[in-house]
């Protein structure tokens, strides 16, 4: 039966093979390989974070080379400064002020110190308050078999004109099977599963990646309405019991945003932030030893307004499950029965077992471990009792 199962692994990786594409390389771009990075923005009323890492040549933009060991500080146009400390997640690092409530009437920078002694500041910037978010909601096109998620917001007072948005996105969602039981490989036998330890229901997160920036200097009000967040197809299990998304909304100056707009252009062409940007990508970060380096990054200062919105299956209307999920039952398996061990090594769950008949039905684990593709860790403040 291993056979078999390897076999199928054997013909999916062929075809995965003969799908491979050669990434396409445009000319006219310098190769600016191993140059700083420095991501965050300065928040007023909060917590800001700060991202500093190196940038990666094009066809390797999956990872970032992050920078460790940093100095980094806010500092004000009076010197006071306020230190970021490191926060380590894997191979990961930011660098983070905790809780910060700074004077909007004063301006700010960032610095960076790299562990070689290189000095990084950005210009003093003026904070900026955006309005609020109006609503965020969802369109579902039922031609396009595709839900697409929405900002609204507008200034009354038409003082904005340039907005920037993240969002950060969670989901609940399930296996496609219930499991009930669980075959115990140190003892042979099989284990009832209670509720409270289910496999069923499980959680995920993810962050916008995309640059998501919009003018409203070509309108006559200062109005932002249906900025498109992201869009999911029928299949994607983000819809598929209940989803979440968190807008952040800021104000941007008119250079930020000229800034963000070219860099989003490159990127577009580029296949990602990280990969190798024209040498006229500079932000308003320089090296205080060489002017000349090109450092990546713009670094604004302000508040940031917030605003989550839940959305479900039922309400989206778009999710199905083509999921095919065979069973197997050892105990008829011709000619000769399947040991539990067999079953179990070669990547197989029990979803129900009968004592009395000693028959057990086996899946695939991604069909009835949810934990393949999430965590069981709930959010807080999610709406639904599962666990």
């Amino acid at each position: 039966m291993k056979k078999i199962i390897n076999a199928i692994y054997v013909i999916a990786a062929l075809f995965f093979v003969s799908s491979c594409v050669t990434p396409f390389e445009p000319e006219g771009y310098e190769q600016l390989e191993n140059i700083l990075v420095i991501e965050g923005d300065i928040n007023l009323a909060g917590n800001t974070d700060i991202i500093v890492s190196r940038s990666l040549k094009l066809g390797d933009i999956a990872k970032r080379n992050y920078v460790k060991g940093a100095n980094v500080w806010i500092e004000s146009e009076s010197g006071t400064k306020y230190y970021g400390y490191p926060i380590y997640s894997g191979q990961e690092v930011k660098y983070s002020t905790g809780s910060l409530y700074l004077d909007y009437n004063k301006r700010y920078k960032l610095c960076v110190v790299t562990p070689e002694g290189k000095r990084y500041d950005s210009e003093l910037v003026k904070p900026l308050i955006p309005p609020p978010v109006s609503s965020v909601e969802f369109l579902t096109d039922t031609v396009k078999k595709e839900v697409t998620f929405y900002v609204n917001t507008a200034d009354p007072a038409n003082n904005t004109h340039y907005y920037k948005w993240s969002y950060v996105e969670e989901w609940e969602f399930t296996a496609h099977r219930y499991a009930s039981f669980e075959y115990n490989p140190l003892t042979f036998k099989m284990d009832e599963i209670p509720y409270e330890k289910n496999k069923y229901y499980c959680w995920n997160s993810d962050k916008s990646k995309s640059i998501l920036i919009h003018s409203t200097t070509h309108l006559s009000e200062d109005k932002v309405y249906r900025m498109p967040l992201v869009s999911m197809g029928p299949l994607d299990i983000r819809i598929s019991l209940l989803y979440s998304i968190e807008v952040t909304q800021q104000a941007l100056s008119k250079e930020a945003y000229l800034y963000w707009e070219n860099l989003r252009k490159n990127s577009d062409q580029l296949g990602g932030i990280f990969s190798p940007q024209p040498s006229e990508m500079r932000g308003n970060i320089k090296c205080i030893s060489d002017s000349t380096e090109v450092v990546l990054g713009y670094i604004s200062a302000g508040f940031f307004r917030k605003k989550k919105f839940f959305a479900s299956k039922s309400e989206i209307g778009l999710y199905w499950d083509d999921h095919s999920c065979d069973i197997i039952i050892p105990e008829k398996a011709f000619p000769i029965p399947i040991p539990w061990s067999t079953m179990h090594e070669d990547g197989y769950v029990v979803v129900s077992y009968n004592p009395t008949e000693r028959e057990s039905v086996w899946v695939l684990k991604e069909c009835a471990d949810c934990r393949t593709k999430g965590t069981k860790t709930k959010p807080l403040f999610w709406p639904t009792d599962h666990i």
